[in-house]
């Protein structure tokens, strides 16, 4: 619906009506999307650059609505209805001609009936691109993992999880991609978890916004101070960086009656004490840490933290 509505409207340049169709062609019929830049500019085979720009001109001519959070694009509004061109149209777009395209007469003999610059013109002070693959091209290394990202955004939800409280989250992984690896196992472990927590009588959305808030990797029970792995119990004085001295950790795992087994190495009792404090900068530095060495690691430490058994997230990738 919103697509076809699009297709007709006139007054923009090739890479502005192409950015147009490729957000209506994700829109609903509310006219609701949220692609990523990245995303768009891949489809149409463009630049980011442009892609930005083409949107911050559609803004103005007010057919697309940016919805943003702390300054990013969360999602898209499409109001074909709206659609205002600005006065001041951009040279390659205006056009003097009365038509919609010149005859070959007009066009031969009058050049005021042409486009001032069109749009495959490239301006004599321009160099054409080379047509040699360039080996630091960027986009192109992106590509396989902005696909993944789009296919986890898309990814079926069960009842009781908003596509808007999914995005928001998917969004919040994606910027710590680079901390935490976010992949169709830590996706599948996420939504596990929200359903679990969800049964718990925690709201999706409560999960989310709490992880996004602290900056957090993993999805966990919203806990106040009174009860934080900090603050509770009896014992010794535990200071708030416990976890970065063995004693702290040795400290906080009697707190929680755990000690070291026979046999066992530190980082296993390290990990045991950290999933008993609670979500905290503990698991997350540990999930890091674990995340630049090793994605498979990353994933088996996540599903523990979040009480996901690993056949489970294999089973389901597998399916």
């Amino acid at each position: 619906m919103i697509m076809s509505a699009c297709w007709p409207l006139q007054g923009m340049s090739l890479a502005q009506k192409a950015v147009l169709i490729s957000l209506a062609d994700n829109a609903n019929d509310q006219g609701v999307c949220w692609p990523s830049i990245a995303t768009i500019a891949k489809r149409i085979c463009a630049s980011e650059r442009a892609v930005q720009n083409a949107i911050k001109w559609l803004e103005s001519a007010r057919i697309v609505v940016a919805n943003r959070n702390n300054g990013r694009h969360t999602s898209y509004t499409i109001a074909p209805a709206a659609y205002a061109p600005p006065q001041e149209m951009h040279p390659r777009t205006k056009c003097t001609g009365a038509g919609d395209a010149p005859t070959p007469a007009a066009d031969a003999g009058d050049p005021r009936s042409r486009c001032t610059t069109p749009p495959h013109q490239v301006p004599s002070n321009r160099k054409e691109p080379s047509e040699e693959p360039s080996e630091n091209r960027q986009p192109a290394r992106r590509a396989p993992r902005v696909a993944l990202h789009d296919e986890l955004r898309l990814i079926e939800l069960p009842e009781g999880i908003a596509r808007d409280v999914w995005a928001m989250w998917c969004e919040h992984r994606e910027a710590k991609a680079k901390e935490a690896p976010w992949t169709r196992g830590a996706a599948t472990v996420s939504i596990k978890r929200l359903v679990k927590l969800a049964a718990a009588g925690q709201p999706p959305e409560v999960t989310v916004e709490e992880a996004v808030l602290r900056g957090w990797t993993g999805l966990f029970p919203v806990k106040t101070d009174s009860t934080s792995a900090a603050g509770n119990g009896a014992g010794q004085s535990i200071g708030a960086d416990w976890w970065k001295t063995s004693s702290g950790i040795e400290a906080m795992g009697a707190r929680h009656s755990l000690k070291q087994k026979d046999g066992e190495t530190f980082m296993h009792f390290k990990v045991r004490v950290f999933k008993a404090a609670g979500p905290g900068e503990w698991m997350e530095d540990m999930l890091r840490t674990v995340g630049r060495e090793s994605e498979e690691r990353y994933e088996a430490l996540y599903a523990y933290f979040n009480d996901i058994p690993r056949e489970k997230v294999a089973q389901a990738e597998a399916a």
